[in-house]
C-alpha cells in the first residue's frame, strides 16, 4: 500500500456512492491550501483510511535480534565458499547491524562478519575498523581469537592494499557571473508567460564548458541505499557504516553524521521512517526534507513564519540571494520562491496532492517530535501550507544523483522525463506537460528526431572508440576516461553538424560514461566487479597463508 493507492481508493469510494462532484466542489471552495488538506484528511480519517494505514504499515520497524541473526545467517550463506557473493552478504551483515537490540552481542558479531568480507576483498583498512568496531560493542571473548587473529594477519598485509581513486575535481574555466558567482558569466535570467522563469546562455558553448557548480540545500537517501550508503552525506561507505540505535532502516559513515542527523532531520523521520519508506517516493521524501530543513534555520515556528511572509522572500531566484552573506537561510530564499504553478493545476491534481499531504502531515505531527516545535494550530497549518508548497515545487526542482548502472540491477524509481534517444516525442511531451506545465521545443521535439534504437550511421563520420577503447571504459579505468574525456567533448564538437546520428550517441554514450568514472559515480560493486586491480594479492603471501584464510573463513561462517 502507498500512498497513491489510499488517493485513488479513495477517489473510487466517492465516485461509487455518487460523493465526487460535492466533495470536489467543496474542495474546490476552499481558498487556503491547509484548509484543502485538513478538509481532506477529515475525510481520510471519517473513511477509515488512517486506520486502514495503521493496520498495514509499520511505522518504525523495531531492534529485533532474531531478525538480527535471520539476516546474519542469510549473510553467511552468500559469503560461504561455495557462493562468494560478497556484496550480497554485506549488505545482510548491514542490516543484521541494523536490526541487532540495544547492548547485544549480535552487533559486535554483525561488524566482526562484515570485517571477514573486507579481509576476503583485501581491503584491510576497512577490516581494521571493522575490528575495532567490534571491539568496542563488546565481542564475546568465545570468539575473540578469531578477530586477534584476523587483526594481525591484516596488519602484515595493510600495506598492499591499492589507495581508492579519487574523484577528478573540475574547474569552472569561465568569469564568475556578476551576480551569482558559482555560475559563468554567459547565462543569465529569462521568463516568458508559457515557459516561466528559465536560464540561457548569451554566447555559444562547446560540449564539456562546465557553467555552474552548486551544493544542494538539502538531499534525500532513496530506501534501496539505506544499507549501501550514509543517511547524511550521502557517500558510500557501506563497508564501515554504523546504524541508527533506535530505527532499523538508515545507516551512518561516521560519528559526525551519526550526530549531526539526529539533531536535525532524523530526529523527526526515526519514529516513522518506515512507513516514509513505504508510503511515499523520492518526490514526497524531498518535500518533506526540504520542510525539515528550513524549520532546522530558525529557533521558532514564527520566526519562520515570518521570514517565508516577508515580501522580500516572494518569487525569489538565485540571481536575487545575497552571496557576499550566504547562508542557509539566504539560500532558502530561493528555494522558497520556486513557483508553484498551481494556477495551472487541475482539481483533481490539486486533490491528489492534498491527499498526499494530508496523510504525510497526519502522521509527521502526531507520531513525531514535529509537533513540539509546531506548537498550536497556527504553527500545524503553516507546516502544512509549506509542505503543500513544496510538495508542488519538488517535481520541476528536484535533480537525482545517477551512477553507472549494471546490469540485472534493479532499478528503485522510474524515469519522469529523458533525452530523446530514449522515449518517442508524444511520451515526452506528454511527461513534460504534465511535470513542468509546458511543451517542449527542443530541437529533437521540434525535428521529431528518432530514438536510439532507430539511428542510423551517417556517411563521413568515424566513430570515436575502438573496440579496446570500449573495453577500458567498462572496466572503469580512471587514467584512461581522464585522458580520452576531452576527446569525446571535441568529437562531439567537430561533428555538431550530423546530429543525430549512432555515431555521435556512441560519443555521447562514451562522454557520460567517462565523466561518471571521473566523479566516482560509479558503485564499488560495479568497481570490484570489473577491475582486477581489486583482487590482487602478494603471491608469497598466497602460498603461505591460503588453507589458513580457507580455514579462517569456514570459522568464521560456523562461528559468528
Amino acid at each position: 500500500m502507498d500512498v497513491y493507492d489510499v488517493s485513488d481508493d479513495l477517489v473510487k469510494k466517492l465516485n461509487d456512492w455518487k460523493l465526487i462532484s460535492i466533495i470536489s466542489g467543496k474542495f474546490n471552495e476552499l481558498k487556503e491550501n491547509h484548509s484543502k488538506v485538513n478538509f481532506v484528511e477529515h475525510a481520510l480519517i471519517d473513511f477509515k483510511y488512517i486506520e486502514k494505514i495503521l493496520l498495514n504499515v509499520k511505522l518504525r520497524e523495531e531492534k529485533c535480534n532474531k531478525r538480527s541473526s535471520e539476516y546474519r545467517m542469510l549473510g553467511n550463506e552468500q559469503f560461504s565458499l561455495k557462493n562468494k557473493k560478497y556484496f550480497q552478504a554485506l549488505e545482510l551483515y548491514n542490516k543484521s547491524i541494523c536490526f541487532s537490540e540495544p547492548g547485544s552481542e549480535n552487533l559486535s558479531i554483525g561488524y566482526a562478519n562484515r570485517s571477514a568480507v573486507l579481509f576476503e576483498w583485501k581491503r584491510y583498512h576497512e577490516c581494521l575498523a571493522n575490528i575495532e568496531l567490534a571491539r568496542k560493542a563488546n565481542y564475546p571473548a568465545r570468539l575473540m581469537h578469531k578477530l586477534d587473529k584476523r587483526e594481525k594477519d591484516c596488519r602484515l598485509l595493510l600495506a598492499t592494499q591499492p589507495p581508492d581513486v579519487q574523484s577528478y575535481q573540475f574547474q569552472m574555466e569561465f568569469e564568475p557571473h556578476s551576480q551569482v558567482p558559482n555560475i559563468a558569466d554567459c547565462l543569465e535570467l529569462r521568463e516568458t508567460p508559457e515557459e516561466g522563469r528559465f536560464i540561457c546562455t548569451k554566447r555559444d558553448l562547446v560540449v564539456g564548458d562546465l557553467i555552474a557548480i552548486e551544493e544542494p540545500f538539502c538531499s534525500t537517501l532513496l530506501p534501496p541505499m539505506r544499507y549501501i550508503r550514509c543517511a547524511t552525506c550521502k557517500e558510500e561507505k557501506y563497508l564501515t557504516l554504523i546504524p541508527c540505535e533506535t530505527c532499523c532502516s538508515v545507516m551512518f559513515c561516521s560519528e559526525e553524521c551519526y550526530e549531526r542527523a539526529v539533531s536535525t532531520f532524523h530526529k523527526y523521520e526515526c519514529p516513522v521512517i518506515d512507513l516514509l519508506h513505504t508510503m511515499f517516493n523520492k518526490i514526497h521524501g524531498i518535500a518533506l526534507r526540504v520542510c525539515l530543513t528550513a524549520l532546522e534555520l530558525f529557533p521558532t515556528i514564527e520566526e519562520l513564519m515570518g521570514f517565508c511572509e516577508e515580501p522580500d522572500n516572494q518569487q525569489r531566484s538565485a540571481f536575487d540571494l545575497d552571496y557576499a552573506n550566504f547562508t542557509a537561510r539566504e539560500h532558502y530564499r530561493a528555494i522558497h520562491g520556486m513557483v508553484t504553478n498551481q494556477h495551472l493545476r487541475s482539481v483533481s491534481d490539486l486533490f491528489q496532492r492534498s491527499v498526499v499531504c494530508a496523510v504525510l502531515k497526519h502522521f509527521m505531527i502526531n507520531y513525531t517530535p514535529l509537533k513540539e516545535f509546531l506548537g498550536g494550530e497556527e504553527g500545524q497549518n503553516f507546516f502544512t501550507e509549506l509542505l503543500f508548497r513544496h510538495l508542488q515545487t519538488s517535481p520541476s526542482n528536484m535533480h537525482g544523483i545517477d551512477l553507472v548502472e549494471q546490469l540485472n540491477e534493479t532499478k528503485d524509481d522510474t524515469t519522469h522525463s529523458a533525452h530523446f534517444a530514449v522515449f518517442p516525442k508524444a511520451k515526452r511531451i506528454e511527461t513534460l506537460s504534465i511535470q513542468y506545465r509546458f511543451t517542449c521545443k527542443c530541437e529533437a521535439c521540434q525535428n521529431d528526431y528518432p530514438t536510439f534504437d532507430k539511428l542510423q550511421p551517417k556517411l563521413f563520420i568515424p566513430y570515436v572508440n575502438e573496440e579496446k577503447d570500449m573495453k577500458s571504459l567498462i572496466a572503469y579505468d580512471f587514467d584512461f576516461a581522464l585522458k580520452n574525456y576531452r576527446k569525446y567533448c571535441e568529437f562531439l564538437t567537430k561533428h555538431k553538424d550530423a546530429y543525430p546520428c549512432e555515431q555521435i550517441s556512441s560519443a555521447e554514450e562514451s562522454l557520460k560514461m567517462a565523466l561518471h568514472i571521473l566523479v566516482d559515480a560509479v558503485p564499488l560493486k560495479a568497481k570490484m566487479n570489473q577491475s582486477p586491480q581489486f583482487f590482487e594479492r602478494s603471491k608469497s603471501y598466497d602460498q603461505k597463508t591460503e588453507s589458513s584464510d580457507n580455514e579462517q573463513k569456514l570459522e568464521a561462517i560456523r562461528s559468528e
